[in-house]
């Protein structure tokens, strides 16, 4: 076995997982997919089977690992859509080189986007796991000490030979349990905004701008300040909420003010796609374009 060749196509297997990893525009290039095609085809591919570079999964992991703990390398969920791109797109058409035969290398694409997509999953069912033991720590600590101080709350009850210091006692213990409860609710109402607004970001990278190029600019601003206002309205419902249980005051002014901006952003998207404001700007600029080319002829003839 060649180690030196093995090292250099696990390096090359590990530089091609990272540039996967940066964004999802590169594939849209077609002359960068085609390049990303027979680099692949160039790892994988020979004529022997036994030759053929198969991939590690201890070096799958260190990818992904690496890039989920620096954001700056990418993201792994980007890595898994730009594989499943890649393995939809790819079509055997290149000759090897002694010319007689098609490379194939799909079923290795496919291999590699099942490996990846299974590390995908397990880091991310890893973190949530973390996550849920994380908070549930928080709240079993924070139910100790609620019942801790329900159970001085009942000795300082019994206890009636002083009654002022009794008092006293019972006041610091109700001063503590509620506050103990606000932080209690507090930490359930961010745990909770936190996973909504993570979901819906999610949602709204991988539907609306992978698409942005395939919809008009009405559609995509429509879609755009619906899903924002769908948003906006469940966040501002989750934290009123929560203000509603530890505060008694309540306010749903900012919320009026935001649907009323969006709703009149709304109706200036649609009256602008009505009116063909984008249309009659292009056709305006050509105009222009027009005449000042026939300037420049006339002055030239």
């Amino acid at each position: 076995m060649d180690l030196t060749k093995e090292f250099q196509q696990r390096k090359e297997f590990c530089d091609i997982l990272f540039e996967l990893a940066k964004s999802q525009k590169l594939l849209q290039d077609a002359y960068y997919r085609s390049n990303m095609y027979k680099r692949l085809e160039s790892l994988y591919d020979a004529e022997s089977k036994d030759k053929r570079f198969r991939h590690f999964y201890t070096d799958i992991f260190s990818v992904l690992t690496q890039i989920q703990q620096n954001s700056d390398l990418g993201d792994i969920n980007i890595l898994g859509q730009n594989l499943d791109m890649i393995r939809n797109g790819y079509k055997p058409q290149n000759k090897a080189v002694d010319g007689k035969r098609i490379i194939d290398v799909s079923d290795a694409i496919k291999k590699l986007y099942d490996h990846v997509n299974l590390d995908i999953a397990r880091i991310a069912y890893s973190d949530g796991a973390d996550r849920k033991i994380s908070g549930e720590s928080s709240i079993e600590n924070l139910q100790s000490q609620i019942n801790s101080m329900q159970r001085e709350l009942q000795k300082a009850q019994e206890i009636k030979n002083d009654y002022e210091d009794t008092e006293k006692k019972i006041i610091d213990v109700e001063n503590k349990l509620d506050n103990s409860q606000k932080e209690y609710i507090t930490i359930l109402g961010i745990f909770a905004a936190v996973v909504l607004a993570f979901t819906g970001g999610i949602a709204f990278s991988t539907s609306v701008l992978n698409n942005i190029a395939q919809a008009s600019a009405y559609r995509t601003i429509a879609v755009a300040l619906i899903i924002g206002l769908v948003l906006i309205n469940v966040l501002f419902g989750l934290f009123y909420y929560v203000n509603s249980l530890v505060n008694k005051e309540k306010k749903i002014f900012p919320l009026v003010i935001s649907n009323i901006v969006i709703i009149v952003l709304l109706i200036i998207t649609f009256f602008a796609w009505n009116n063909g404001w984008i249309e009659n700007r292009d056709k305006k600029i050509e105009h222009q374009r027009n005449i000042v080319d026939t300037y420049r002829r006339d002055y030239t003839e």
